[in-house]
């Protein structure tokens, strides 16, 4: 049974929810036996821009190509939940319920990541939306 020690508070702002998502991550990483992640500004601003293009596209997929200078390999995970409220925690649990996302969150390959929260309409309703950039030197 895996039991995160991370606690479930609701972030109050977008820079808030981003480093708890990054922590749950790691935490995550933690009781795998896996090193921490490290925030990189360019994965920072690179999932923030993704996940503000998506809201304001009311559009969600995968980028079919982006690449962030400095890193050789990278990975992308994307969320959404109706409402505004900025808790890491039920992405988190989704993403390890699928075994790809699963896959990349564990993933040793990976020693950098960004993460970033939007909330907006997405179709038609209030949502917060989440992408997580991994990528390694």
């Amino acid at each position: 049974m895996l039991v995160l020690a991370v606690p479930t508070a609701v972030a109050k702002s977008t820079e808030e929810a981003a480093e708890a998502m990054t922590e749950r991550i790691n935490a995550v990483r933690a009781d795998h036996g896996l090193r921490p992640l490290k925030q990189a500004p360019k994965l920072m601003r690179s999932s923030r821009r993704y996940v503000k293009r998506m809201m304001r596209n009311d559009s969600f997929s995968h980028g079919s190509s982006y690449r962030i200078p400095g890193f050789r390999v990278s990975g992308e995970m994307l969320a959404w939940n109706r409402g505004w409220k900025l808790n890491a925690g039920p992405p988190v649990k989704m993403w390890l319920n699928s075994s790809g996302h699963r896959a990349l969150m564990l993933s040793s390959s990976f020693g950098y990541v960004g993460a970033a929260p939007a909330r907006g309409r997405f179709g038609g309703a209030l949502t917060t939306m989440w992408v997580v950039h991994f990528a390694a030197h």
